[in-house]
């Protein structure tokens, strides 16, 4: 009743984690959806800047022609054309169509030849022609060429505004793109980090719900060795004093084989469970691998003969572990068992070592059916199995043993099919092996 308790409430978890994950990968696609649509907005803002400064500055430079048109009609010697300023003037000029300069807001220029030939197009044209330049002065300012028509001849009116306004325009423009990204950038920084922040809480809340299931475990493995350890092994014995006086009777024989079968599984369950909730200390001693493996084998030499099962050990040789002989020679059997178990028909188990960073890493594949994919991210959890009669104990207490020795272990399916186990575990030192 309490391990399908603790099991409710691991699912529970399980299921509280998906749930928010789902509800973070909504937030992370709602974010991207935001800032896309903000940076849209701020690059079409900052590229449509330019074009409205400049329509700004055409329309000033267009109002104030046709008021210099007006004026030089009135007076054909444009004296007073002198007069006329204002603050988004830089100069103005008339000029006919021999280049010579009529008229000049800088009455010394008055009289001398262009050099340039950009008022050339007004009078092909007959319509206005614009550009930017820099001055002498080295200030860039916005330049318009006008046809300004007379009572006798056409003449082409330069007109050059300060450009600052429009400037400023684009400087906000692109002050406020800049800002835009900044702030952004900020969001999602603080966006990422919560969302880290929030992973290692509910990792951490996990971890103390596993703690918690441990320490239950614990407690049900004390009951189990007080309460059930004794009375299989009376039954075990009973069965054994049986199956001796019921040699003769074949039918007897078989009910008292079935007996011990099923005793010695209940057994081997009951140790499952005490090993993987018995605490792990810090990991003492150096075991050989090439000894460990074959010990280990050697234990299912005759089971895996029976089914057909090869075994093919490669890699490094001399390689040694620091953990217990038990836990390893345990972590390797129940390795083994699986694989033998998961190939019927006959099959390959291969083991390989080698060093890698100060780690010793093993993998053992088989080329059975392999893990079911909705079963792959769950098989080092207790109790969960696909076998009818198996107790879900063997992978979570290669998990407790390969991390007890300071390890760590990993399942996934073969590349070639079967399911495929590697194991890393810290090399022992000079001073451990001495």
């Amino acid at each position: 009743m309490q391990i399908m308790l603790d099991c409710r409430a691991r699912a529970g978890v399980s299921i509280s984690a998906m749930q928010q994950s789902r509800f973070q990968i909504a937030l992370v696609v709602a974010g991207l959806v935001v800032t896309i649509l903000l940076v849209w907005y701020a690059v079409s803002s900052y590229r449509s800047a330019l074009p409205i400064a400049q329509t700004l500055q055409r329309g000033t430079a267009l109002s104030l022609g046709q008021a210099i048109e007006g004026v030089a009609s009135r007076d054909p010697s444009f004296a007073t054309l002198a007069a006329f300023k204002t603050p988004d003037l830089a100069f103005f000029a008339l000029v006919d169509r021999q280049g010579t300069i009529r008229f000049h807001s800088n009455p010394d220029l008055i009289g001398e030849q262009v050099e340039d030939q950009r008022y050339r197009p007004v009078f092909d044209q007959s319509g206005p022609v614009e550009h930017r330049v820099r001055l002498g002065t080295g200030e860039e300012v916005y330049e318009l060429h006008l046809p300004l028509h007379l009572p006798s001849e056409t003449l082409a009116l330069r007109l050059a505004l300060h450009s600052w306004q429009a400037d400023q325009i684009i400087r906000r423009a692109r002050t406020g793109f800049v800002l835009l990204l900044i702030l952004t950038t900020a969001a999602w920084s603080l966006g990422l980090l919560s969302l880290r922040l929030v992973r290692r809480d509910a990792q951490r809340r996990e971890a103390l719900v596993r703690n918690e299931q441990l320490a239950r475990l614990g407690e049900l493995g004390a009951v189990l060795a007080h309460e059930v350890r004794t009375p299989l092994a009376g039954i075990k014995g009973f069965a054994q004093l049986l199956a001796e006086r019921a040699a003769g009777d074949q039918r007897s024989r078989q009910c008292t084989d079935a007996i011990l079968r099923e005793t010695v599984r209940l057994e081997a369950l009951v140790n499952d469970l005490l090993l993987y909730a018995r605490p792990d200390g810090p990991p003492h001693g150096t075991v050989p691998i090439d000894t460990a493996v074959e010990e280990a084998w050697g234990l299912l030499g005759a089971e895996a003969m029976r089914l057909g099962v090869v075994f093919e050990r490669t890699g490094g040789r001399g390689l040694k572990v620091a953990c217990s002989a038990d836990r390893l020679g345990q972590l390797l059997r129940n390795l083994f068992t699986n694989a033998v178990q998961a190939m019927p028909q006959g099959g390959r188990l291969r083991v390989a070592t080698v060093l890698q960073d100060d780690e010793v890493v093993m993998t053992v594949a088989d080329n059975g059916a392999g893990f079911a994919q909705e079963l792959l991210p769950r098989v080092f959890e207790p109790f969960v199995t696909t076998k009818a009669s198996g107790g879900g104990l063997g992978l979570a207490v290669c998990r407790r043993i390969a991390e007890g020795c300071g390890g760590t272990i990993v399942a996934e399916n073969g590349p070639d099919g079967g399911a495929q186990i590697t194991v890393r575990l810290p090399q022992a030192t000079v001073k451990e092996q001495v």
